[in-house]
């Protein structure tokens, strides 16, 4: 008899902790998406001509398609005490994993050689 009190309280506890862990969110929230024209956790290599200190990637994405020479980019976020930079460079250069960055080529040279897509083809077995 002496094990219905401990008994109790066990199950008042186990019910408090449920309904505490309840409220809490079970799954984790989602990530934002990138912005087109932009490999989030990617660093270019190459010719890099220009360094510059910025606060996003998107500034930097349009630092690049502001200048001519840009061929492609990398936004390289605060690190220990560095500053976030925007490295511009001259070619698209081989392609690296590296969390701190993101990357893109030059959104005008983007627009000359990736097509945006069509909803129809013109042509085709019905046409003469």
């Amino acid at each position: 008899m002496r094990l219905v009190p401990l008994l109790a309280a066990s199950s008042a506890f186990v019910l408090l902790a449920a309904s505490a862990l309840a409220d809490t969110p079970s799954m984790k929230p989602d990530k934002p998406e990138p912005a087109k024209g932009q490999e989030t956790g990617v660093y270019r290599f190459g010719a890099t001509y220009s360094v510059q200190p910025v606060e996003t990637a998107s500034a930097c994405q349009t630092s690049c398609a502001d200048d001519a020479k840009c061929v492609a980019w990398s936004y390289v976020a605060t690190f220990e005490g560095a500053d976030a930079r925007c490295e511009l460079k001259r070619g698209g250069g081989k392609a690296r994993p590296n969390p701190l960055a993101t990357s893109g080529v030059s959104p005008t040279l983007a627009a000359k050689f990736i097509p945006e897509p069509q909803p129809e083809l013109e042509g085709g077995p019905d046409e003469e």
